[in-house]
C-alpha cells in the first residue's frame, strides 16, 4: 500500500465520543457473524499455529548479545506491506489454495508464510498462509519440518553477527545496554523510564494501543516480579531503577478532556454484574444447569456480595520486586506459541472453549520458559501474569483505588487473563457435564448489548454474557472506516470494531467468530502455552494440543472445574518449577457427569504441596509426597476434583484413579490405524510431553535458571550479568541449531 493511501488511525482520547456508537456497531457485527453462521456447518476440523521470534545481536568481543530492532527492515526485505488499518492476516481457508498443500511439502509452504510484525521492533509473528485440515501424518510429519523451513528462511535473511531465538522475553530488557542502537528512555511514543522508543514498533497500531494503554489507565502501569532470594541476594531488594512509590514515579496524563476516570461512563449503555449462583441441588437445574424455577433477568441483575477486600486499596509495594514500567515489557516483545482450533460449528467451539480452559494451567507450567526478568532471576518460570498486569488499563475506579463515580464498574481481572465464564450448552441443547456453579466468579457485562443479543435476536444467555463482557472495556485506536457514517462495508471483513474489542480481552482461551473474509468458522485459540526453544519441542506441544481437541470432542471428555479454581491453578503455574512441585486441582474422572451425575460429591481434596530442598529436583511432585494412604476407594474416589501434580493429570495415577490425558491421546491413535512411520512419529512428539510432565525432562525455565546459577561468574545475587546472559544465549542458539546436546531439556 502506498503510503499515501495509508488508513488513519486515531487514539484513544479522540474516539471517547464516539466509543458507544462503536460499541452498538461492535454488537451488531457479532449478531450478524452469528446469524450467517446458524445456517451453515463449516468444512472439516482445522487448525492453525502462531509463532513469535526475537531477534537479537551478538559481539564475541566484548561478550554481550542485546536485541536487534531490525525486524521491520527484515519484514521490507521480504515484500511485506503492512496495513495498519488491516483487521488481521489470518490464514485462508484451505479450499481457496490453487495447489495442494499437503503435497506441496514443508518448504513450499514455509515459502508462503504470513509474516508479520509486532508491536516490539526486534519481534517477529508468523503463521501459516492457510488453515491447516487435520492429518495425521501431516502433525507428525510435517510440523517439526515446517517450523524449521520457516525459521531458516527468516534466518537467511540475518546478518552474521545476529541470531533468531524463540524465547518469551530478552532476559535483560530493562537494564543496562540491551539493545543495538540504544537511546535515552522517557520518550514520547512510549513514556517509560526504562524503556527508548526505538523498542517499539513505529506504525500506528502499536503506538496507539500502547499509548491508549496509558492514557485510559491514567498513569504508565507498573508490574512488580518478586526476586528470587539467594544466599548473596540483597534483602530486601530494593529495585533502583524506578521511584519507590509507583503512583508517584509513574507518568501521569489526563483521561481526557472531561476528566471523567473513563470512557467507559460516557454515553447511554449500563452495566450489570453477573452474580455467581450458590451451590443447588440438581433438581433446581434445567438440563442446561441453568436455575429452573429463576427467570434470567432476576439472576443478572442480582447484586454481588461485598468484596472480601476493601475498596480503597493501598498501592502496591515494591519490597523484593522488579519492577516494570511499560506495556510493552508484557505485548509483542518476545516469542509466542498460540495453537488456534477451527471447530465444525459454534457447538463444537464452545465444548473446546471450556474444556480447554482447564489444562491451560497445566501447559503454562509445563512450557515455562521465562525465570529472568529484567536481568534478575525471578521467584517464578512463567510470564503470564507479568504479561496480564503490564498491558493492565484499568482506571483507578474500575481497579477499586478509589470509590466508582463515573466508571461503569469495578473491573476484577486486567484485559489479558483467565476466562471468567464458560459458556457452556446453548438452551436447546442439553449438556449435563455443564453446571452452573461452575461459574463462580464475579465479572461485570454490558447490560445494553446483552439484552439486544438476548431478547433481541435470540442469543442464548450464556453466550451473550461471554460477548458483552468485552464492551465494558474502551478499544485503544480506530481506524477511518471504523468512524465513517454510512460505510456500509465497516471495514475488510465487516467485523473490524468487534474484533477491535476482541483484540482488548485476551484470555487464556479465546473464543473467535466465523471470519467473512476467509470463510473459517468458529475459532478457538489456545494462549497460554509459552515460546520453546527448539522446533522439535514447539512442535510437539501443537501435536499434544491438536491431538487433544479431537479426543475431548471424540470421547465427550469432562474437564469442567470451577472458575475459581482454575484461576488458583493459574496462580500456582506461574511459580518456580510448578511443574515438578506444584499440585492442581483438576478433575478426577473426565469420563463422568455427562450422564448428569456429578460422578463425585463435589467435594475437594487437598494435599500438601511438595517442598523439596533447593538443590534437589524431584522426577515429579508425587514422587516425593511418599505413601499416600488412600487409594481411589476411599475418599479420593468421592472428591470431584482432587489436587494431583502434572505428571498424574498426564500421565495417570493408579492411586487416584485418575486415566491420564496422555494415556487417553494413546487410545485414541490406537483406533485409528495409522501407518507405521506416522504412529511412531507422533508417539516421540508426545513422548517428549510426556517426560517433560513425569520430570525426566526438565523446562526450559529451569533449564535457564540452573545455567545461571552454575555459572562460575555468577554471585548468587540474583543478578545475571551482561556475560552470563551472553554465554546463556550462545548455548540456547546453539543447541537450537543442533550442534550441543542438552538432554536434560530434549532427552
Amino acid at each position: 500500500m502506498d503510503s499515501s493511501q495509508a488508513t488513519t488511525m486515531y487514539p484513544w482520547k479522540e474516539i471517547i465520543p464516539r466509543m458507544e456508537e462503536i460499541r452498538a456497531e461492535a454488537t451488531d457485527q457479532f449478531i450478524a457473524a452469528w446469524k450467517n453462521a446458524q445456517s451453515r456447518r463449516t468444512h472439516d476440523f482445522t487448525w492453525h499455529e502462531t509463532m513469535g521470534y526475537v531477534i537479537v545481536k551478538r559481539d564475541d568481543a566484548a561478550r554481550r548479545i542485546v536485541l536487534s530492532p531490525r525486524g521491520p527492515e527484515l519484514l521490507k526485505e521480504m515484500g511485506l506491506v503492512f496495513d495498519p488499518g488491516s483487521v488481521s492476516t489470518h490464514p485462508q481457508d484451505p479450499g481457496a489454495a490453487d495447489w495442494d498443500i499437503a503435497a506441496a511439502g514443508p518448504a513450499a509452504e514455509a515459502a508462503e508464510t504470513r509474516w508479520r510484525p509486532a508491536h516490539a521492533r526486534f519481534a517477529l509473528r508468523c503463521e501459516p498462509p492457510y488453515l491447516r485440515a487435520f492429518s495425521l501424518e501431516h502433525l507428525a510429519l510435517q510440523t517439526t519440518q515446517c517450523l524449521r523451513e520457516r525459521r531458516r528462511i527468516l534466518k537467511s535473511r540475518l546478518d552474521p553477527d545476529e541470531m533468531l531465538l524463540s524465547i518469551s522475553q530478552f532476559p535483560l530488557l530493562g537494564t543496562g545496554t540491551y539493545i543495538d542502537h540504544q537511546g535515552a528512555p522517557n520518550g514520547p511514543l512510549l513514556r517509560s523510564q526504562l524503556l527508548p522508543d526505538i523498542c517499539l514498533n513505529s506504525q500506528p497500531p502499536f503506538t496507539l494501543e500502547i499509548g491508549g494503554i496509558v492514557d485510559r489507565r491514567g498513569v504508565v502501569p507498573y508490574t512488580g516480579v518478586p526476586v528470587f532470594r539467594d544466599t548473596n541476594t540483597v534483602w530486601p531488594f530494593v529495585d533502583e531503577d524506578l521511584p519507590a512509590d509507583p503512583y508517584k514515579g509513574g507518568i501521569l496524563t489526563q483521561s481526557c478532556e472531561s476528566n471523567r476516570d473513563s470512557a467507559c461512563a460516557m454515553g447511554s449503555s449500563t452495566v450489570a454484574t453477573a452474580t455467581p449462583s450458590a451451590a443447588a441441588a440438581p433438581a433446581d437445574l434445567n438440563a442446561n444447569g441453568l436455575p429452573s424455577n429463576a427467570p434470567w433477568d432476576a439472576l443478572l441483575n442480582s447484586q454481588p456480595p461485598p468484596p472480601s477486600r476493601p475498596l480503597l486499596l493501598e498501592p502496591p509495594s515494591n519490597k523484593n520486586c522488579v519492577l516494570l514500567d511499560s506495556p510493552l515489557f508484557g505485548i509483542g516483545s518476545g516469542g509466542v506459541l498460540r495453537v488456534t482450533l477451527c471447530a465444525a460449528d459454534l457447538d463444537e467451539a464452545r465444548s473446546l472453549h471450556d474444556q480447554l480452559a482447564p489444562i491451560s494451567a497445566i501447559m503454562a507450567a509445563l512450557t515455562a520458559a521465562t525465570p529472568i526478568v529484567k536481568g534478575h532471576l525471578v521467584n517464578r518460570d512463567c510470564y503470564w501474569d507479568v504479561q496480564c498486569s503490564t498491558v493492565d488499563d484499568r482506571s483507578a475506579q474500575e481497579r477499586g483505588i478509589v470509590p466508582l463515580t463515573t466508571a461503569k464498574g469495578t473491573l476484577l481481572k486486567s484485559r489479558y487473563g483467565s476466562i471468567d465464564m464458560y459458556l457452556g450448552p446453548d438452551e436447546t441443547r442439553a449438556d449435563p457435564a455443564f453446571r452452573r456453579v461452575y461459574n463462580d466468579c464475579h465479572f461485570t457485562y454490558d447490560k445494553q448489548s446483552f439484552w439486544k443479543m438476548k431478547e433481541d435476536h435470540g442469543i442464548d444467555s450464556l453466550l451473550a454474557l461471554h460477548v458483552s463482557r468485552l464492551f465494558v472495556r474502551d478499544i485503544h485506536y480506530a481506524s477511518e472506516n471504523m468512524l465513517s457514517t454510512g460505510d456500509t462495508s465497516s471495514a475488510m471483513s465487516g467485523q473490524e470494531h468487534f474484533k477491535r474489542f476482541l483484540g482488548c480481552s485476551r484470555q487464556n482461551i479465546c473464543l473467535y467468530p466465523p471470519n467473512k473474509c476467509t470463510s473459517s468458522g468458529w475459532e478457538v485459540e489456545f494462549m497460554s502455552l509459552e515460546a520453546q526453544l527448539t522446533d522439535a519441542e514447539n512442535a510437539a506441544f501443537i501435536t499434544f494440543i491438536v491431538l487433544l481437541s479431537r479426543v475431548i470432542i471424540s470421547y465427550r471428555l469432562n474437564l469442567y472445574l470451577p472458575i475459581s479454581l482454575m484461576d488458583q491453578n493459574m496462580a500456582r503455574s506461574q511459580k518456580v518449577n510448578a511443574a515438578g512441585e506444584q499440585l492442581f486441582f483438576f478433575r478426577r474422572d473426565v469420563f463422568g457427569g455427562r450422564d448428569g451425575k456429578s460422578n463425585g460429591s463435589g467435594r475437594i481434596s487437598k494435599r500438601a504441596n511438595l517442598t523439596p530442598s533447593r538443590n534437589t529436583r524431584p522426577t515429579s511432585a508425587g514422587a516425593e509426597r511418599g505413601t499416600r494412604g488412600m487409594n481411589c476407594s476411599g475418599v479420593y474416589a468421592k472428591a470431584e476434583y482432587v489436587e494431583l501434580s502434572v505428571d498424574e493429570i498426564l500421565n495417570g495415577s493408579e492411586a487416584f484413579g485418575v486415566t491420564g490425558i496422555l494415556n487417553i491421546i494413546f487410545t485414541y491413535l490406537n483406533t485409528m490405524r495409522l501407518e507405521y512411520d506416522v504412529e511412531q512419529a507422533l508417539r516421540r512428539q508426545l513422548l517428549l510431553v510426556k517426560r517433560r510432565a513425569s520430570g525426566k525432562l526438565c523446562t526450559l525455565a529451569t533449564w535457564m535458571r540452573n545455567f545461571v546459577r552454575s555459572h562460575p561468574e555468577y554471585q548468587n545475587d540474583s543478578v545475571v550479568s551482561q556475560s552470563i546472559n551472553y554465554d546463556m544465549l550462545r548455548a540456547m542458539n546453539d543447541i537450537e541449531e543442533g550442534r550441543v546436546a542438552a538432554p536434560e531439556l530434549l532427552g
